[in-house]
């Protein structure tokens, strides 16, 4: 690749004598790879910061990559804190990569390499020149080919500088031409105008918030008025269903005093009634006692007749069951009492049925008297008259009984008519009872649904109370943040400006500076270079002259002093050689007289 570059500039045998050496062709192909990169990547770069560019100027908007997305890490940043534009995109433009290196470096690099052409083509031409003086060695003749060939390829030696030398001045045309890096700052600058113009807007966006929430705070309190008048209302409502709670309470009071003397009233009638079934108690324990010592006095008895044993035994079995049978009626009875002190609206249902079974204790008591007559009157014929004495006894026992239990008929007589009336007091009571138990029932509800929207609207108002105390602190705490918000945005706002006007003054001083030092340098070291390269190549061509000439003068003493010397020699050698081609003659002829010889001999032989 490189033979064939060189050839186009110069002919095939420069091309030959400057490929002669590895080094020196080393160096060339780096020349040529570096340059070819370097303007690749140079307008590759100066592309997409000019289409940048372009669009910038031409939409006034950052729709395009990477400015897009750099607008968008600025307001998602903005939104969490204060961002000052310089800084942030001097640190996103610091951060963007093109080719995988970022941006500022590649422009440090583009610019870089026009320095390292022309250290590079120097350094190629002293390598070179180094090499062909180092290859002057021996004496005469050859020491005389060799500075020959050194001479000769001298002007080859200078064509790394001149490659190194044309490439510098290329790029630096190239870089002053198509400048990325103005382009570059003049995108961060368009970029900071645009972000610092929105960030105008964001005032007046804050600015028409805060409209918005003193308009929300006015419709707050206006609402709170309002919920503040139904309050009132409602509470007005309530006293008055505290005045009439307050005379329901003075009635059921007089209820409960009613009803408390109507339950005296049936106390002293259970009372009454206790007494009559402890007489009744007491007569039954006298009529077991007798029919136990009667029973005794049976036991006592001879056994002679069995009929009179087994008559006996039935006349026993008939009063234990009568005993058992009016037992049995009394529990009865009892149980209804206390049945009746539990469910007094059941004993209305259940009088017919008491006074039918009276009236049949009554009927067994009165045949129980005729069986007795009848036993008293068999037991007269069969064993006289101390028998009769004792059922006379029984029958005395069996009238107070029957007496008793007349007086208890006439109890039982004057019970139904105490049960009705105490069956139609009940059922006044009763229907009372479930009249007021409806009203407190009703009471109950509506005071029930009273509390329960009372309890709503109580928790309605305490949560509007606590929205609106949380609004008001929220508001208030925002009206503080926005005003400390105002104040550190004018004061960043403030301090961008004088920031960004001390680093505009900075930049521009330091770009003044570094331009000027770069041409100063660039002059500098360049003509000094080229001023240190000439003198050396003048005082080098002097001096290779001055030898030269020094040389030529003995080369040609050298040359006359060979010319004798080889004329002589030449003369003598000729001399030498004419003696020799005589010599050699006569050998020639004394040899052919010596051949003719043997074969006239041969045609003698040949003839005979």
């Amino acid at each position: 690749m490189v033979e064939a570059i060189l050839k186009l500039f110069i002919n095939d045998q420069q091309v030959e004598s400057i490929l002669s050496n590895s080094f020196i062709e080393l160096i060339f192909m780096v020349l040529f790879v570096t340059f070819v990169v370097t303007v690749f990547v140079h307008f590759i770069l100066y592309s997409r910061l000019r289409r940048i560019r372009h669009h910038l100027y031409a939409t006034n908007s950052l729709n395009i990559e990477p400015l897009s997305s750099f607008k968008k890490d600025f307001d998602e940043k903005q939104k969490e804190e204060s961002v000052k534009v310089e800084t942030f995109v001097e640190q996103k433009f610091s951060s963007w990569r093109v080719l995988n290196v970022p941006v500022v470096s590649l422009i440090k690099m583009v610019q870089m390499t026009i320095s390292i052409f022309i250290l590079v083509g120097v350094l190629g031409t002293f390598i070179g020149l180094a090499m062909s003086l180092g290859s002057i060695d021996g004496t005469g003749d050859q020491l005389v080919e060799n500075v020959a060939a050194v001479l000769a390829g001298l002007d080859v030696a200078f064509y790394t500088s001149i490659v190194g030398m044309g490439f510098s001045l290329i790029m630096t045309v190239m870089t002053r031409v198509a400048n990325t890096e103005y382009m570059l700052t003049d995108i961060m600058l368009k970029m900071e105008s645009y972000l610092q113009e929105n960030e105008e807007d964001a005032m007046s966006r804050l600015i028409d918030v805060s409209k918005t929430i003193n308009g929300s705070i006015v419709e707050l309190r206006e609402t709170n008025q309002a919920s503040l008048s139904n309050i009132e209302k409602a509470f007005h409502g309530f006293q008055e269903y505290t005045v009439g709670l307050q005379q329901s309470a003075k009635d059921l009071a007089k209820f409960n005093e009613g009803l408390s003397s109507n339950l005296k009233d049936f106390h002293v009638l259970f009372a009454n009634v206790k007494k009559v079934t402890d007489k009744l108690d007491g007569s039954i324990t006298n009529l077991n006692k007798n029919f136990d010592s009667l029973f005794s006095y049976f036991n006592k008895m001879d056994k002679r007749n069995e009929r009179m044993t087994t008559a006996f035994q039935d006349t026993y079995k008939k009063i234990e069951d009568l005993t058992s049978s009016q037992m049995e009626t009394l529990k009865h009875f009892e149980g209804a009492v206390e049945e009746w002190k539990e469910y007094i609206s059941s004993i209305a249902d259940r009088q017919d049925t008491i006074h039918t079974s009276f009236e049949r204790v009554v009927a067994q008591s009165e045949t129980l008297t005729n069986m007795m007559k009848e036993n008293n009157k068999q037991f007269k014929g069969i064993f006289g008259n101390d028998v009769s004495a004792k059922l006379g006894g029984i029958n005395t026992y069996l009238s107070e009984l029957k007496g008793d239990f007349n007086k208890l008929g006439n109890s039982v007589v004057r019970l139904p008519d105490a049960l009705e009336t105490i069956n139609m007091a009940q059922a006044e009571f009763r229907t009372l009872f479930s009249d007021r138990f409806e009203e407190l029932k009703q009471f109950n509800r509506d005071f029930n649904n009273h509390l329960k929207t009372h309890a709503a609207e109580s928790e309605s108002f305490e949560r509007h109370l606590s929205d609106a105390s949380k609004s008001h602190e929220q508001i208030a705490m925002k009206n503080n943040q926005m005003l400390a918000e105002i104040n550190r945005v004018t004061q960043q706002i403030t301090d961008s400006f004088q920031q960004r006007e001390s680093q505009i003054e900075s930049s521009v001083g330091v770009l003044k500076d570094t331009l000027s030092r770069y041409v100063n340098n660039l002059e500098g070291t360049l003509g000094d270079r080229l001023d240190k390269v000439g003198r050396s190549i003048g005082d080098f061509v002097v001096d290779m002259n001055d030898s030269i000439k020094k040389e030529f003068k003995q080369i040609g003493d050298i040359s006359e002093e060979n010319q004798q010397r080889t004329a002589r020699q030449t003369q003598q050698v000729l001399s030498d050689l004419n003696q020799e081609f005589q010599n050699l003659n006569r050998l020639l002829q004394s040899y052919t007289q010596d051949m003719v010889r043997p074969q006239n001999r041969m045609r003698v032989g040949s003839n005979d």
